[in-house]
Order: C-alpha cells, then sequence, then structure tokens
C-alpha cells in the first residue's frame, strides 16, 4: 500500500517552503492554509506552489552549479598561479585577509610593541600565588578555574580541558620524614627541623597547605649508616670517591649539595653506588654567598631554613604508564614496577636546609675534599667518617603516593588558511608551593598574551594557523601533564604541529634559549624586536649577545627540564625553551613568592613583558608567515659544530678502536647540500600565493626535525628518541650533542663495546640521511607554475 505524506504549511512562511524543498522527493500532497480561500483558489494555490517550488529548486541547482565553477577558477588561481588573486603584484590585502600577517596598516610584529601590559601581568601573578598549589590538591584546582575563566572571557573559539588519572607523591602529614645524626648507642645528637617546615618569615609562609620539604617519588623507607660527602653527586663525584679514594660506598648514607645535575640523577648515581640513602642540601656557596647580596627577606638569598623541593624520577610523564595516556582503562603497572625498571629510586631521598646540613656535615672527619667539592658552610668540608667516629645518620621517609586527577587548561583560536597547522605555546601553573617565578611568572604573562590575542580578534583578525595556548599541571613531578597529553594526542600532533614554545620563569636579565636550530633565524630577528628592559642596550640581541663574544648568541641544545620534552622528544616537532636565568636562589622553597618576585626579581615587571613580547613575536612570526620562517642551514652549521666537537673530544679513541667516521661526514655534506639547494628554492617562492608550493614547502620544513625521530628509541632509554638532541644519560637537565653515541662513548670506556659506538654513529648517519632526503625528495620538479 503507497503511503500518502501531506505536509500542512502556512503561505508566506518561508520557514516550512524551506522545510518543504528539503523534503520534496518524500513529499507527494501538500496543503496551503488559508480560511479566506476558497476551494478553486486553493487548488489555483496549490499549482502555483508547485510552480514556486520547482523554480526554487532550478535557482538552487544554477546557484549551486555558478558558485562551483567560481570556485574551481578561484582555486586553480591560488594553486597554479604565483601572482595573488587578480594579479597585479603582491597585494597587502592578501597578506592581511588570508594570513593574519598585518593589522590594519602595520604588520604583525610592528603592532606588537607596548601592547602586553605590566600591571596586568601583576594581577595575574598575584592571583596565581595568593596560595600554595601543589598538583592534585585544591590549591591548584583553584588555578585550574582561574585560567579557564580567564581564557573563556577572551574570544577564542575553544577553551577546554584535559584530565588525566596520573600517580602523584607526597608527604605524609602523619608520619613525617625526619632525619637524625645518632651516636654509637642510638642516642639522639641532633634532629633536623627542615624536614617538616621551612622557618617562615613573611606573610603566608606559615600557610599549613605548603607541603613540607620532601623529593616526590623517593623510595619510601630508612637508611642507617655513616655519613659521606659526595660533593654535587655527579658521575665524576662518585668516580674520584671509589677509583681515586678506593672507598667502598655500600652501606652509606651520602649527602650531596644541590646543583649542576639533576636531582634524580643524583639518586639514581648513589643508588648505583651502593649508598642507602641520599641526602640533598643547598650550600650557600651556590645559593648564599658569603659576599653575595643578602638573605631572604632582605635580599634574595635563601636563608638557612630554606629548602628546595623536586621530584626524583627519572621518566617523564606518569610512573604507572609510559608511553601511553593516563586515560581511564588502560594498563596501569604498580609502583613496585616502576622501581624495578629503575625509572624511581629504590633508596630513600630527602632534602633539608643548609642550616640542617652544617650539623650533618661537621661531624665528618676523615679525608680533606678537594677545592672544587668545598662550599661555604662554616666546615672543613671532610669526606667520610673516621674509624673511630661511631655516629651515624638515620633518615627516614614516609612519603605517600595517590591516584589524582591533573587537568590541562587550552585556549584555540583557529587559523584562516591552515587551520590543521598548530603553532603551541605552552607553560605549566602547578608550584611546589606559592611558585611566583616557577612557574607563574610564565603563566602570568601567557595570560597577559591570551588578552593581546583577544585585542587583535576585536579587530577581526585571525592568524593564519590555529594558535594554541597550554597551560600544563603536574609539571613539577616530572612533566606530567605535556606529557600525558603528547602521547594522548602524539598521531595528531606528528600530522599537525608546526611548532612548540615553552616559558617557565620569565626573572632576572640574562636570556637562557633553547631552540631547535630551525628556528633560530626566527629567535634572532625576533629579539631584535623586543626593547630591552634594562638600560645599557637597545634590544633584547643587544643584551643577549653582550652575553658571548662570539659573532651571535649562544643557543644551547634542547634537553628534556621542562615541557617541550615530549613534544621534541616523542612526536618530532620543533621547540624551544625561553627563560631568563640568574640569581634565583630560593628555587622550589617557601619563598618563591609574590613578595620575593615582586621585591628582588621584576619589581616594574618589565623583564615580564620582555619576554611575553618575545613569546608573542616568535608565535605570530610563525602562525602568520605562509612559508614557514624555518631555516635548514642553520641545522646543518649546528650539526658540524658538534660533529667537530666528537672528533676533538673523542677521535682519537675512535681511531684506536678502528671506528671512523666517514659514513657521519658523507651524510652531512649531503645535508648541507640539500639545505642550501632549499633555501635557495624557500627564497625564490618566499612571496609566492600559490597554496600549492606553500604547502609543499611546509611540509618539508616541518618533517625534517620528524626525520631525527628513532621509534624504538635510545638505548636503554625508549622514552627518548631523538638522535640529536637528547638529555645526557647522567644529567636530565641538559642536552646532549649525539646522545646515543656519546652514552656509547661513555659506556665503552668501561665494558669496551666499541662496536656499539659504531652502531650508533650509524644511525645517526642514517638518520640525518633521512632528513636529507625529506629536503631532496623530487627535488623542485613538482613545482608547477605554467
Amino acid at each position: 500500500m503507497e503511503l500518502v505524506k501531506t505536509v500542512s504549511i502556512v503561505k508566506n512562511d518561508t520557514e516550512a517552503e524551506d522545510l518543504l524543498l528539503e523534503n520534496k522527493d518524500s513529499v507527494t500532497e501538500f496543503d496551503v492554509q488559508d480560511k479566506d480561500l476558497s476551494w478553486k483558489s486553493r487548488r489555483r494555490e496549490k499549482t502555483r506552489n508547485r510552480l514556486k517550488c520547482t523554480l526554487a529548486v532550478l535557482a538552487v541547482v544554477l546557484l549551486l552549479c555558478v558558485s562551483f565553477g567560481v570556485g574551481l577558477i578561484l582555486g586553480w588561481k591560488l594553486l597554479h598561479n604565483d601572482s595573488p588573486i587578480g594579479g597585479g603584484g603582491q597585494s597587502n590585502d592578501y597578506w592581511r585577509d588570508y594570513w593574519g600577517s598585518t593589522v590594519a596598516t602595520r604588520s604583525i610584529s610592528q603592532w606588537i610593541p607596548g601592547k602586553l601590559v605590566a600591571e596586568n601581568i601583576r594581577n595575574n601573578l598575584k592571583t596565581l600565588t595568593s596560595k600554595p598549589h601543589i598538583s592534585g590538591k585544591d590549591g591548584n584546582a583553584d588555578v585550574t578555574d582561574f585560567l579557564y575563566n580567564t581564557y573563556s572571557q577572551y574570544q577564542f573559539d575553544s577553551v577546554y580541558t584535559r584530565n588525566y588519572s596520573v600517580l602523584l607523591s607526597y608527604v605524609n602529614r602523619s608520619n613525617y620524614n625526619s632525619l637524625q645524626l645518632l651516636d654509637s648507642t642510638d642516642g639522639v645528637l641532633y634532629t633536623a627541623t627542615s624536614t617538616i617546615q621551612e622557618t617562615p618569615l613573611t606573610d603566608g609562609e606559615n600557610d599549613t597547605s605548603v607541603p613540607p620539604p620532601f623529593n616526590a617519588y623517593s623510595a619510601p623507607g630508612e637508611a642507617k649508616g655513616p655519613l659521606v660527602y659526595v660533593n654535587y653527586g655527579r658521575i665524576s663525584d662518585f668516580q674520584y670517591l671509589v677509583y681515586n679514594l678506593s672507598l667502598n660506598l655500600t652501606g652509606y648514607v651520602c649527602i650531596a649539595r644541590y646543583g649542576r645535575i639533576f636531582r634524580g640523577d643524583k639518586a639514581h648515581l648513589a643508588q648505583r653506588f651502593g649508598c642507602s640513602g641520599l641526602i640533598i642540601y643547598s650550600d650557600p656557596a651556590d645559593y648564599a654567598p658569603k659576599n653575595g647580596p643578602p638573605v631572604y627577606p632582605k635580599g634574595p638569598s635563601l636563608p638557612p631554613g630554606g629548602v628546595q623541593r623536586g621530584s626524583v624520577m627519572l621518566i617523564n610523564g606518569d610512573p604507572l604508564t609510559p608511553s601511553i595516556p593516563a586515560i581511564d582503562g588502560v594498563y596501569r603497572r604498580t609502583y613496585e614496577d616502576f622501581v624495578k625498571a629503575g625509572d624511581g629510586p629504590a633508596i630513600p631521598v630527602q632534602p633539608i636546609s643548609y642550616g640542617d646540613a652544617i650539623h650533618f656535615m661537621s661531624q665528618l672527619d676523615s679525608i680533606q675534599s678537594p677545592d672544587g667539592w668545598r662550599g661555604e658552610l662554616d666546615i672543613n668540608y671532610m669526606i667520610h667518617q673516621s674509624d673511630t667516629n661511631k655516629n651515624l645518620t638515620l633518615l627516614k621517609v614516609n612519603n605517600i603516593f595517590e591516584i589524582r586527577t591533573i587537568c590541562n587548561v587550552f585556549a584555540v583560536v583557529y587559523g584562516s588558511m591552515e587551520p590543521d597547522s598548530l603553532v603551541l605555546l605552552g607553560n605549566h601553573y602547578d608550584a611546589w608551593t606559592f611558585g611566583a617565578v616557577d612557574p607563574n611568572s610564565g603563566t602570568a604573562v601567557i595570560l597577559e598574551v591570551a588578552r593581546v590575542i583577544d585585542q587583535l580578534r576585536s579587530t577581526g583578525w585571525r592568524p593564519g594557523r590555529t594558535i594554541v595556548l597550554c597551560s600544563w599541571d603536574s609539571e613539577e613531578f616530572g612533566l606530567i601533564g605535556s606529557t600525558e597529553w603528547v602521547e594522548d594526542m602524539e598521531k595528531f600532533l606528528v600530522a599537525n604541529a608546526v611548532a612548540y614554545l615553552n616559558v617557565d620563569e620569565a626573572v632576572a636579565d640574562l636570556l637562557a634559549i633553547t631552540f631547535s636550530p630551525l628556528l633560530y633565524d626566527v629567535l634572532y630577528n625576533a629579539t631584535k624586536q623586543v626593547q630591552c628592559p634594562c638600560d645599557d642596550y637597545s634590544t633584547l640581541y643587544d643584551k643577549w649577545k653582550s652575553q658571548y663574544t662570539s659573532d651571535e648568541p649562544r643557543v644551547y641544545n634542547l634537553g628534556a627540564g621542562t615541557d617541550h620534552a615530549a613534544f621534541v622528544q616523542r612526536a618530532g616537532v620543533t621547540c624551544s625553551g625561553m627563560a631568563y636565568v640568574g640569581d634565583y636562589p630560593v628555587y622550589h622553597s617557601v619563598h618563591d613568592n609574590y613578595y620575593w618576585m615582586t621585591n628582588f626579581a621584576d619589581p616594574s615587571m618589565k623583564y615580564s613583558v620582555a619576554m611575553g613580547e618575545l613569546w608573542t613575536q616568535i608565535a605570530m612570526a610563525i602562525a602568520t608567515t605562509p612559508i614557514i620562517p624555518y631555516n635548514p642551514v642553520r641545522y646543518y652549521e649546528r650539526l658540524l659544530e658538534m660533529y667537530n666537537q666528537l672528533e676533538s673530544e673523542h677521535g682519537s679513541a675512535l681511531k684506536q678502536n678502528n671506528i671512523t667516521t666517514a659514513l657521519l661526514k658523507e651524510t652531512l655534506d649531503e645535508f648541507q647540500k640539500a639545505a642550501a639547494s632549499l633555501n635557495a628554492t624557500l627564497a625564490k617562492y618566499q612571496n609566492t600565493t600559490n597554496l600549492n608550493i606553500i604547502r609543499m614547502l611546509n611540509k618539508k620544513l616541518i618533517n625534517i626535525e620528524r626525520a631525527f625521530i628513532l621509534p624504538e628509541g635510545l638505548p636503554g632509554r625508549p622514552y627518548l628518541k631523538h638522535v640529536i638532541f637528547a638529555p645526557s644519560s647522567v644529567n636530565s637537565y641538559s642536552g646532549a650533542s649525539f646522545p646515543g653515541v656519546t652514552d656509547a662513548i661513555f659506556n665503552a670506556t668501561s665494558v669496551k663495546d666499541w662496536e656499539f659506538v659504531h652502531q650508533q654513529l650509524d644511525i645517526v648517519a642514517i638518520h640525518i640521511r633521512y632528513a636529507t632526503q625529506i629536503m631532496n625528495q623530487s627535488g623542485t620538479e613538482w613545482i608547477k607554475t605554467g
């Protein structure tokens, strides 16, 4: 039986007529309701409406055909014509309307200066640091809400959060960690007080939500034994004790001073050399020198009761879900598996103040330490206890572990030309205590950058590429928030991320820059556009260059000490890390607060403004320039420098073991030719509006960094995959050159496995070859312009 579908509409109801058109194929009968119409007039009206419907459909079809034809013509123009639409040379309207490279009559780089407001940054900082906000606790949840609400009031296309459930480590407040000096009968000679609380010196520092000093992911447990001083706890320090002094460190509780290397590597090395526990303190020579400024609160130096907190985990991300995101339902290993894998220490580790440290160090009475080991405590800096000294050190760590929800916050403005290409700016917002410098000097700045983007958006501006502001949670515990998100989005980022730009600290007057070489030109140009906050130099570039004797300021290799690590090491994303460095002795202590920041670091917020301008200039250069402004020749120059350093430091040892670097040098020469050729092509098409050419060139530029990713990871470190830049195996803070090679050479000096060194050299050479292939692939014959 055939069903008849009837649609009743009211005459002149355009919405209903649209509905009719949308359903015309299924509607076989309709009725127009009008009480004044007779039966015949209704029939005539029905006929007229049918005719109107037919004509409307024909008009829509004709319009679609015309639009399709115009689209074909415009698309062909964009894809196959080097001139802007309409011809006649370069059009400012094209850059403004399509890529956002201009605002009104000025370029975006000329518009930025003066737009960031110091008072806004100050107010942001004051709010962010009003209470302690360690990750996973209520104080940090309040900061999350503040970030989300602030981003939401601006004209971003999307503001959202992403949560992960991760293992965090805290002090057990019902059973605090302790450190005691005992005599031969276990009588207590001294008990450290800084394991429970730092001495509060200004308002707010006695807040009960300030976590007691501790090292996250220290193994719970007890260490009891004689004490030994291990200087900074570096591999060279332990080797001096074991090989030069013939000391057996098994069972010793060792004490090291903070600095020079990552604290987690100190713990790893202490365990490796047999120590039963590790104590870490901040020596006055590094944090409160006698001839330096006064101690807090009269000056910036660390007071005797101050303590540096920090994580001692050796991997980045959630300890229980390495390489996969910590989302609901995924497999989670146990804490015991985490320790067994060597990703966290199996010994207890505890930080203390130098006011406490002197009581333990002063009872060392055997073997004078060498000059480089002596700090500024009022003691002799002896290395260990004599045979007649029967005192023991008792360390108890009772840290607890909890699965907690962490939250990353994102604000997005979509690109007009390449919405699938991402330029990401990131900063973490969690802190060990108040976090005025680390990280919230950077957080206060990124919020002001967000306001400036909102100001741009109010003019109708939109970048050519999508800009994403990223506020990471739980960085302090081990870059957890950023790492989990990269693990979650890894394939998407490999396909779409153009660059990740990170800022942690905006303090002091010395720039410390870690960049991928592809970004060097962008960096140098941007620093020349930002006014120096100091009085002696015109631009940031001038001040930065004054720190070095070379023709250009030094850019350091990418390490893994902050949130860019997962982007470059897992996804091969071109990255940068920017910070002001200088005297920051209250790092990770209760004194890293608003008072310290506004009295000793940046009272006028002028350095914060300069950092914000630099950050914005670099982001806009990448987001609003059709052909990404990367320079592959810069990569060759850094690679050649690294090769020469390798030959200088290890060339003789390599030759003695019949290992040649000929293949590496050959691939470097080929890389140089390809980079120079690609640069020539970039120069030729710098002003093209041919989207085909732009896409092709950008694909090459983006994939250069990707070429250096080794899927299985570096030897013994599967989570680090970049064969050119990765943290040193004995210092996660610093970036090692050719890390697989340098680690293999280091190990070969003891285990004599030089064939493995040869293998690692070849792996680097092959990956440089991959990058060369990307730059050379098909030459330039794919560019069709005629």
